[in-house]
């Protein structure tokens, strides 16, 4: 675990379910600032009070990626697993779906503008279930003022029912790479974007002079990324008899062409996809 400090939820007042023991913690943490009990898994102190060093911006990137010996929820004995991440009350990342693994390999990444590292990052795992409530698999906490900083730590979160604290839920597997805004590494990122911006000027005043054939030989290299993330859908309009819709988006810039996946029966559809589109000099930037 490095010296990555994992929490586990406390005991919480006896309810229902587990989803809503959950979400009971969540709450109660949340109002009155307590922390919960220290897991077995810790290995470094957390402090009591956050100190002049947990405030400013940082750059928090989280890897997810996979998940081992989850808990069953699914008649067939397997389960359709997604993973929440909420921080400061808001959910910020849902992943994918993986259907019917009990070990799903995401490989996905987030990456999150943090102001204050006071707030525990709190992971919840689900079982998808169509068009009925989704079960809870698990939750976990990570305080991220534990974590060392500047470099990347690889971090396992034992899954924990706070109903049932000593019943295991298996594990995430995850790495966090959590960077100061004003660091040496965010200064020299930022230098060498511009960097590369100035070269670009420069190599384009350059190619004005070049034979025709050298400038269509130059073109192919793309000067910038566009990054887009599709999150999800609001009142859409309903398109088929039963009054619903299967949406789906296209993306376009020049020649690239993308698609998402196509949410069937929805008019509130939930994507949660990146693209990432070269930007060309000949294609502008113009996205249909």
């Amino acid at each position: 675990l490095g010296s990555a400090c994992l929490e586990r939820l406390a005991e919480p007042p006896s309810g229902s379910g587990g989803e809503e023991a959950a979400a009971a913690v969540e709450t109660h943490l949340e109002r009155n600032q307590e922390r919960p009990a220290l897991g077995a898994s810790c290995s470094t102190r957390v402090p009591a009070e956050p100190d002049a060093s947990s405030t400013g911006m940082y750059r928090l990137e989280i890897e997810l990626k996979r998940g081992h010996d989850l808990a069953i929820r699914d008649r067939g004995g397997t389960s359709d697993p997604y993973v929440k991440f909420k921080l400061g009350g808001k959910e910020v990342f849902r992943s994918k779906t993986i259907h019917k693994n009990l070990n799903p390999v995401w490989d996905e990444k987030i990456t999150l503008i943090v102001e204050s590292l006071s707030e525990p990052l709190y992971v919840k795992v689900f079982d998808y279930d169509f068009g009925l409530q989704d079960d809870f698999m698990g939750s976990a906490f990570i305080y991220l003022e534990s974590l060392e900083q500047q470099r990347t730590i690889p971090v396992t979160l034992e899954l924990k029912d706070p109903q049932h604290q000593h019943q295991n839920l298996g594990s995430l597997e995850l790495a966090i790479t959590l960077t100061p805004k004003n660091s040496p590494i965010e200064e020299q990122r930022d230098t060498t974007t511009m960097l590369l911006r100035r070269s670009w000027k420069r190599s384009t005043k350059q190619q004005q002079s070049l034979r025709l054939s050298e400038v269509h030989r130059k073109a192919q290299l793309w000067r910038g990324i566009v990054s887009i993330a599709l999150i999800e859908g609001r009142n859409l309009i309903p398109m088929d008899p039963n009054g619903l819709s299967d949406p789906y988006v296209k993306f376009r810039l020049g020649p690239q062409k993308y698609k998402s996946k196509t949410v069937p029966k929805t008019l509130s559809p939930q994507w949660r996809e990146q693209f990432d589109l070269h930007l060309y000099e000949e294609t502008g930037g113009v996205l249909e």
